[in-house]
């Protein structure tokens, strides 16, 4: 039973560095402070950072901030994350949105800025060029670029009517006209062109509203003071070492899925050595780690409801054989699995609210499990086939195996009713030796843990012999 204190002291050890980290950087209260984001050159490249800003936003609104700016300078990035964030988070603010446009807001970046309550601009920046292109920045089919635009443009009206903004001019930015030149408050746009706005000319007054910006500054500061927000404090809130690490781990959750599955039956299949045991251990620790801390389900209920299944499943192999244990412990894992990946907030927002469903919700991390599931399963098939021939894996084997005498050419009779011994614990699955065989065989108990050195008897044969314990019952001395 080493592997199951194993399995425990190393999660709970890494729970206790976890807590303490969560206790040394407790999370400031946004109350009536002036919430500062970055939206830098690779951000809306990352769907990462729009799980951060998306909690972000949450937790200003629920705190009531006095207000959130938006520090942009962005190429763009990811159109369907930034239409998401937009009509969810964005539009529904009740804290007032301030974008500042530092350097450039173009493609995604146009839209978030457009979203923004109130909109300023520092000297010789430029905002523009939303069009829709794919993920290599190509023009889109016909058809597709259509209907894409379509539901954008749906998107960027609401907006335009809440916040009161002019649609035509976002509408230049995102559509390209083939056939007709435009003129946009001054600003012409050539056929197949899009809009591009100056500071100077996005802030021109046009029937007594400014074009889009409503003001030039060129500092945070100057932002601040135009609102009247000079008196308040700053809080610039950015992502911790911490957190980009578990974004990361979090969106590499099927591949440590994938890991951990496979390395648990890896180290079935090579009792007694542990490495694989412990990869596959580290990879579910990640896994809760990575999720927990980026914002997810994951948390001590859902890692208890984890471990509850890994021990039912350990029951299963060493005490209780019969097939109830380990199916009621599987689903436990799985189940943990599959809610730690959902989002926290759209979970609360699901219960809550009638915006998102939990389906919804539950939908992506489904996914992420059963490719994960798919990779263990492709793991534990190559680990079947060519573990056993890897030198290192038969050296560690043999490592265990106890001494035997001279063996005689290996019969081609049926082993059914031949005893041997186990070489390696079969917990199900190990090796064994039958006597007067050549070479060892891949075998599993019938009932439960076999310890090494045990005398075994053949029972049934196929792929894998089938064996039973006989050291009690029969002296084979």
């Amino acid at each position: 039973m080493k592997y199951v204190s194993y399995l425990f002291i190393l999660i709970l050890l890494q729970l206790q560095v976890v807590a303490n980290i969560a206790e040394k950087t407790p999370e400031e209260n946004f109350a009536d402070k002036v919430v500062v984001l970055s939206v830098g050159q690779k951000d809306l490249v990352n769907s990462q950072a729009f799980t951060f800003w998306q909690k972000t936003l949450e937790k200003a609104n629920k705190e009531k901030a006095a207000a959130v700016v938006l520090e942009i300078d962005t190429p763009g990035g990811l159109a369907f994350d930034t239409r998401s964030l937009i009509m969810d988070e964005l539009a529904s603010m009740d804290v007032p949105l301030i974008a500042w446009v530092k350097r450039e807001a173009l493609s995604a970046g146009a839209m978030i800025t457009y979203s923004a309550d109130r909109i300023y601009m520092a000297e010789g920046t430029t905002i523009g060029s939303a069009a829709i292109v794919n993920g290599t920045g190509q023009a889109i089919e016909k058809t597709m670029r259509a209907k894409l635009e379509s539901a954008f443009e749906a998107s960027m009206r609401a907006v335009a009517e809440k916040k009161g903004r002019r649609y035509d001019v976002i509408q230049a930015m995102m559509i390209v006209d083939e056939d007709n030149e435009r003129t946009i408050g001054g600003v012409v746009v050539k056929k197949g062109g899009l809009l591009n706005l100056t500071a100077s000319e996005a802030a021109q007054i046009i029937d007594e509203k400014p074009l889009l910006a409503d003001g030039i500054a060129n500092s945070l500061e100057e932002v601040l003071k135009a609102e009247g927000l000079s008196e308040k404090e700053l809080l610039r809130v950015d992502k911790t070492g911490f957190e980009r690490i578990a974004y990361v781990l979090a969106a590499l959750s099927p591949i440590l899925i994938m890991v951990g599955i496979g390395g648990a039956y890896l180290e079935m299949k090579a009792p007694g050595f542990g490495f694989f045991g412990l990869v596959s251990l580290c990879a579910f620790g990640l896994f809760f780690f990575g999720n927990n801390v980026a914002g997810n389900l994951a948390g001590y209920e859902l890692l208890a409801v984890f471990l509850l299944g890994v021990l039912l499943v350990l029951l299963e192999i060493f005490l209780l054989p019969g097939g109830i244990a380990g199916i009621l412990g599987a689903v436990l894992m799985l189940g943990s699995l599959w809610f730690s990946m959902a989002d926290g907030v759209d979970f609360d927002r699901a219960r809550d609210t009638e915006s998102v469903s939990l389906t919804e919700v539950l939908i992506l991390p489904g996914v992420k499990l059963v490719a994960g599931m798919l990779g263990g399963l492709v793991i534990m098939m190559l680990g079947a086939k060519y573990l056993p021939d890897l030198p290192l894996f038969r050296r560690l084997v043999m490592a265990g195996a106890l001494p035997s005498g001279r063996v005689s050419a290996e019969s081609p009779e049926s082993l059914v009713g031949q005893t041997g011994v186990a070489l390696t614990d079969l917990r199900p699955s190990g090796t064994i030796r039958v006597e007067n065989q050549e070479r060892d065989r891949d075998a599993m108990s019938r009932h439960g843990f076999i310890p090494s050195g045990a005398r075994v008897r053949v029972v049934e044969e196929g792929m894998r012999l089938l064996v039973e314990d006989v050291t009690e019952s029969e002296d084979l001395s």
